[in-house]
């Protein structure tokens, strides 16, 4: 019997001599129904809602949801609904579930959006690779260094497409300007400047919160997870009548503070433009009257310090030749001309990718790699982990980015590791 899964990949096989462009058919981002994948969410919280159902309700169909919270899990799916009748679809029909584990048994998903708090990525990661399904997990990767290698041997076992939400590899200014430093026009690369913005706590703290009493609508202990077991507050999560964004990022148990939510953006365009994708700094020291910035040293000797250039959220590269600024609302270079540079084929060492979504779904259906793959997301997530460790420690680190263990600090490397609470378990 031909699988569901085999037959879309025959087809695709089969046509490859004949492809008529998708926009012929039916404008853009339209998707032929024997090209279509089902994918379903793991997670339907503010994050899903507005920055992922929109594009993914335009490049695939959404058959299943999954959220602890009933009230978020309908709204979810009303929105869905309402997307897809926009588009004269009919999207009845979509399954609910409460508990993952149940979403992953559905044999018609082919593939799963994660989009939970970070505590749980790396559980949810594990057994969707394990149920075959691949996998577009939310950035930050993981929840710590321990986690993001086992995610990535999952994906490698079960040998699933997963792309990571770092989305900024997929817009052209951040591609441009990797491939300007890439390519040596700034020359020698001497300093680089990060800056993620202060709208929380950049590095995430124990959670003092007074307990709450929990809504009827959410299984409490299926959001704390494997994480340590504390009582409700409405920061941790929010019920829809306070519509804001969940604060369980600023706590340690559960999120990586603004060092690791958008410092995974931003180390991550300088880990692709310093050629480090498989790799990281070697050192890392933490801020403080006695080192400054909080800043990173790699092994070709180019320092990154956590320091805002008044641009607001980005990069800026400063080598031998000349500079490079880049944000999402800001990109100049000197030379000026730089910016406008058009490269030719020769020049274009790295992966283009014009959209995040459908480079993800397109993968799915060629087994090749996406532009943001697990180890990439892990090695972009183990920065900012690095990070939160020298600044529990108030001390300088040395990281080998080979064996992935600090160097002479057993205390820093127990720091690396994963807490699991029973029955929960990371084995892959």
């Amino acid at each position: 019997m031909i699988s569901r899964r085999n037959f879309i990949k025959g087809t695709i096989a089969a046509s490859a001599l004949t492809i008529i462009p998708r926009h012929v058919l039916g404008g853009t981002h339209f998707v032929a129904p024997s090209d279509q994948i089902n994918i379903g969410f793991i997670g339907t919280g503010k994050q899903a809602r507005e920055s992922l159902l929109p594009p993914f309700a335009n490049r695939a169909r959404i058959i299943a949801l999954c959220d602890v919270d009933q009230t978020k899990l309908k709204r979810f799916q009303s929105e869905a609904e309402a997307l897809y009748a926009k588009r004269g679809l009919d999207a009845k029909g979509m399954t609910l579930y409460g508990d993952f584990r149940e979403l992953l048994q559905n044999k018609e998903v082919d593939g799963v959006v994660i989009a939970t708090p970070d505590h749980w990525h790396a559980i949810n990661l594990i057994e969707a690779a394990k149920a075959g399904k691949d996998i577009y997990c939310e950035k930050p990767f993981s929840h710590s260094i321990q986690e993001g290698r086992l995610m990535v041997d999952a994906v490698k076992k079960y040998q699933r497409v997963c792309q990571v939400g770092s989305m900024q590899r997929s817009w052209h200014n951040f591609w441009h300007a990797a491939q300007v430093v890439r390519n040596g026009f700034l020359g020698d690369i001497d300093l680089i400047r990060v800056y993620t913005g202060g709208t929380y706590s950049v590095f995430p703290q124990p959670c003092n919160l007074p307990d709450q009493l929990c809504p009827e609508t959410l299984n409490w202990d299926m959001w704390i997870g494997p994480a340590r077991y504390r009582a409700y507050h409405e920061e941790l999560a929010p019920s829809l009548k306070n519509d804001f964004w969940a604060k369980w990022r600023m706590y340690r148990d559960y999120g990586n503070g603004n060092i690791g939510d958008w410092g995974a953006h931003m180390f991550d365009i300088i880990q692709w433009a310093l050629d480090k994708d498989n790799s990281g700094p070697v050192a890392v020291m933490p801020s403080g009257k006695d080192y400054g910035h909080l800043s990173y040293l790699y092994d070709n000797g180019t320092r990154v310090v956590f320091e805002d250039f008044h641009r607001g959220r980005g990069v800026q590269f400063i080598g031998s030749k000349g500079t490079l600024t880049i944000t999402r609302e800001f990109y100049e270079t000197t030379p000026t001309e730089l910016k406008d540079y058009m490269f030719a084929d020769r020049e274009k060492t790295l992966y283009e990718s014009t959209d995040h979504y459908t480079n993800w779904l397109e993968c799915m259906k060629s087994r090749k790699d996406p532009v943001a793959t697990a180890e990439i997301g892990h090695r972009t997530a183990t920065v900012g982990h690095l990070s939160i460790i020298a600044n529990r420690l108030k001390r300088t680190l040395r990281w080998d980015p080979k064996s992935e263990q600090f160097i002479g600090d057993e205390e820093a490397n127990q720091l690396a590791k994963a807490y699991v609470r029973k029955p929960w378990s990371l084995e892959i």
